[in-house]
């Protein structure tokens, strides 16, 4: 984890990675969707709410391209998903 630029996780992101599944791979995935500065507590939210690789691409498929990090989680928490994003634009 340091190794990818965390070199100020502490003793808790760590846990936390771990408890919540954000592994080097997680993090190689989400930097090669272009997110390359997210803090460590987002990753945390991301694992927490399913804001996964796959749920980014299929959004990026709706026409919804860099969405902020934390506006993911909130798409994610409120249920709107790629399905939705094309109800609701007509596709």
């Amino acid at each position: 984890i340091r190794d990818l630029g965390f070199r100020d996780a502490d003793f808790n992101d760590l846990v936390a990675f771990r408890i919540h599944g954000v592994t080097p791979e997680f993090i190689a995935d989400i930097r090669e969707l272009g997110y390359n500065n997210v803090k460590s507590e987002q990753l945390i939210a991301m694992r927490i709410h399913r804001v996964t690789p796959e749920y980014i691409r299929e959004l990026e498929a709706a026409g919804y391209s860099h969405v902020p990090i934390d506006k993911l989680v909130a798409m994610r928490i409120h249920g709107i998903d790629a399905a939705y994003v094309k109800k609701m634009n007509g596709m």
